[in-house]
């Protein structure tokens, strides 16, 4: 029995009970008492066990039910049931081994957020945006977050097999990927249209140094005018973006953190600057967690004029808690927030600059293997040629 079939049943069956409980003891139970669906919980796990038409192992039922609690929390919090710990590891980051995609879970299904550029997911045609319906023959629908990121990675030399859906998921392809050890991608600065164009794909222990680096040469050479590209970014370390940011402002709020029960904290900048000309950041919906802390602090803070569309909408501090049964729980605890104090999970960051991607999604049967433009990139290079790096409306 799969965990649709646990879920409708609990579902239905919760509706029964709590409206049948909310007849018998009317206003009776405070609505806010957690020991009052403790015990709806307690009656629909009992009926669903001595009723339904086949035995259900009772780990199965609680498992589900848990499967179910965190998935009403958000995408990124999940259960791990005491017979899975030993197959366990976190896989809160892509790691460099395996297929090198950004993952979560939208739908039910397996989401890709981004493929890491020069990953092998990336090479072998993974897009951002693709839902994943099968992992080697199992539906993503039936795995946590966790046992998607598990069964991406594996020994190099490997091969996994995918069942893709895209175009609003009517269209199906399997791809076979050979899982490889990669080098996670470096900051890399080159001049594009007399204007500079500093690249950062991943933020990692070596990123600051990198973009360090980088910026002298842009110092030296951009005439005043960067590009930092951010898209693609995904999943990477929060700490090292709040350093690589700090590199480019000379005060204000990079992020502050915030939560029921996590201590509150707020990065602010030093007063040092690696590079005081106009910039602009290109951002769109592969931008995720860290990508939005680094873009959010320029935007804010009048640094940089961010251009693209809505970035993906994470930024999320979690913690990884044992439990006495032997199982454990990944829940988030606190929210970064952006340097005018909106939370990055609740709407991403949204850009100074809008660019409309429609004329993209709407090309022609020939036109599909034709190189497409840059159109983020494009506006980028106009505004700053133009001399124009404030903010703007969408």
């Amino acid at each position: 029995m799969n965990r649709r079939k646990f879920g409708f049943l609990f579902l239905s069956i919760s509706l029964m009970v709590t409206l049948l409980a909310g007849g018998l003891f009317g206003q009776a139970v405070d609505k806010d008492n957690p020991y009052r669906y403790l015990s709806i919980f307690t009656e629909v796990f009992s009926l669903v066990r001595s009723n339904y038409v086949e035995e259900v192992e009772s780990e199965k039922l609680i498992a589900g039910a848990f499967d179910g609690l965190t998935n009403a929390i958000d995408e990124y919090s999940y259960y791990v049931p005491p017979a899975r710990m030993a197959a366990y590891r976190d896989f809160a980051a892509p790691a460099s081994t395996g297929v090198g995609l950004a993952v979560s879970r939208r739908f039910g299904y397996g989401f890709v957020v981004t493929p890491l550029q020069g990953s092998p997911g990336q090479l072998a045609g993974i897009e951002a945006g693709d839902f994943i319906e099968q992992i080697d023959g199992r539906p993503t629908q039936e795995m946590a977050l966790w046992e998607i990121r598990s069964a991406l990675q594996g020994e190099p030399g490997s091969t996994v097999d995918l069942v893709i859906l895209r175009g609003a998921m009517n269209k199906r392809e399997t791809i076979r990927i050979e899982r490889k050890a990669f080098v996670l991608p470096a900051v890399t600065f080159a001049m594009r249209e007399g204007v500079g164009y500093l690249r950062i794909p991943f933020f990692s222990e070596q990123t600051p140094g990198q973009l360090r680096e980088a910026l002298g040469q842009a110092a030296a050479s951009a005439n005043g005018k960067l590009i930092i590209d951010v898209r693609g970014n995904a999943d990477a370390s929060i700490a090292h973006a709040i350093e690589s940011a700090d590199l480019l402002l000379s005060s204000g709020t990079i992020t502050s953190l915030a939560g029921r029960r996590v201590e509150a904290k707020t990065w602010t900048a030093d007063p040092e600057a690696l590079f005081t000309g106009d910039i602009v950041v290109l951002a769109d919906s592969t931008s995720s967690s860290a990508a939005e802390i680094f873009a959010a602090a320029l935007r804010d803070n009048d640094r940089a004029t961010v251009v693209g569309t809505r970035t993906y909408g994470k930024a999320v501090e979690q913690k990884f808690v044992k439990l006495p049964s032997g199982g454990a729980l990944m829940v988030t605890v606190g929210d970064y927030s952006t340097p005018d104090d909106q939370e990055i999970r609740a709407e991403g960051v949204r850009p100074d600059v809008i660019v409309d991607l429609t004329p993209l999604a709407i090309r022609s049967q020939d036109e599909v293997d034709i190189e497409l433009p840059d159109l983020i990139l494009e506006k980028g290079i106009e505004i700053l040629k133009a001399g124009v790096a404030e903010k703007q409306a969408a």
